[in-house]
């Protein structure tokens, strides 16, 4: 399309539904881009059914103020994430409203892509209008495909971006739970700019999702939040040391999660600790508190807190996928 810029586009996408500014100046002033481009690019985005465009309840005189949203029936997306035993999904809007979501049963010894495939195709024929996927994986991942994924070795070494692709003809994001999770809480609960480590004990291993200064750590080779093989003591890892815990955190455990809460303060100092309300009682985080003391002070200890894992990792899928709606070209042009 003549004199499109792709780039403003997406950046005009962005602005608008995760920084919810509304008006051209505001986006204008934001973007550094003139008036009329604004408009030039608005007026696409409106063409193409993705922005709404309303008169402002408030004016200063004259002509109403024009104000812009993006359409929540635009389109619809697909979160979908991966357990040992069971495939959760949520379909939702285009600002990321819940439309429904479920949880489908996966037996012991089948493989997790054509349960995955097969799940994908069945949520595709009762809902046409879904164009992009974010799927999440206990597993570490670079560019889609699965490199570490002990619990899971029917995904190891899987590209499973490709493979969905290929199969569906949409785009699709995949990424590690933790990541997802921890993004999912920074989102929830707008924590710009500040250092963030979420921990999951987990059925299967625990792992952890990091971010630092607002910003996702992979690590050089996308293996950051791997916490099951840090060293503790006696020949041991954090992994083994919480192995043989029970619902109830003992000692070990607390003292375990201490250790490895002091590492994340000396090394990273964040500004919270997450942990799955499911997993950890208001008690144990003073318990956990108490103990870290022992090994670092106080003031250096990070604020510890409880919230919905399940919740922030579903919030956090839906984001990516969100964000990889945003960058997708305006149909019949290309990038």
């Amino acid at each position: 399309m003549a004199g499109m810029n792709t780039d403003l586009l997406i950046q005009l996408r962005q602005a608008l539904l995760f920084d919810r500014l509304q008006t051209i100046p505001e986006l204008s002033r934001t973007l550094s881009t003139s008036f009329p481009t604004i408009k030039k690019h608005l007026d696409i985005l409106i063409e193409h059914g993705e922005v709404d465009e309303e008169d402002s309840d408030v004016s200063s005189g004259g002509r109403p103020a024009k104000r812009y949203r993006s359409r929540a029936d635009h389109t619809h997306g697909l979160a979908l994430y991966l357990e040992l035993d069971a495939i959760g999904y949520r379909i939702f809007d285009a600002v990321g409203t819940l439309l429904t979501n479920g949880t489908e049963s996966v037996p012991r010894q089948q493989p997790h892509v054509p349960a995955l495939v097969c799940l994908i195709h069945r949520l595709l024929a009762q809902d046409p209008r879904i164009t992009f996927l974010s799927v999440g994986v206990a597993a570490s991942v670079e560019n889609g495909q699965v490199f570490f994924a002990p619990d899971y070795p029917s995904l190891q070494q899987v590209d499973l971006k490709q493979t969905l692709e290929s199969e569906f003809h949409l785009p699709v994001v995949v990424e590690n739970d933790m990541n997802a999770a921890v993004i999912g809480f920074h989102e929830a609960y707008q924590q710009r700019q500040q250092s963030l480590i979420y921990l999951y004990l987990g059925k299967n291993g625990p792992g952890s999702g990091i971010l630092i200064n607002g910003q996702l750590v992979r690590g050089s080779s996308h293996f950051a939040g791997e916490i099951s093989l840090v060293p503790q003591y006696d020949k041991a890892t954090f992994g083994q040391r919480i192995a043989e815990r029970s619902d109830v955190l003992n000692a070990d455990t607390i003292d375990a999660i201490s250790r490895l809460t002091t590492t994340f303060a000396a090394t990273l100092n964040p500004h919270l600790l997450i942990f799955n309300s499911a997993e950890v009682t208001a008690s144990d985080l003073e318990q956990i508190r108490t103990t870290t003391a022992r090994y670092i002070p106080e003031t250096h200890i990070p604020r510890l807190v409880r919230s919905n894992w399940e919740t922030d990792y579903l919030n956090g899928l839906t984001r990516l996928g969100l964000q990889l709606q945003i960058e997708q070209p305006i149909k019949g042009t290309s990038t």
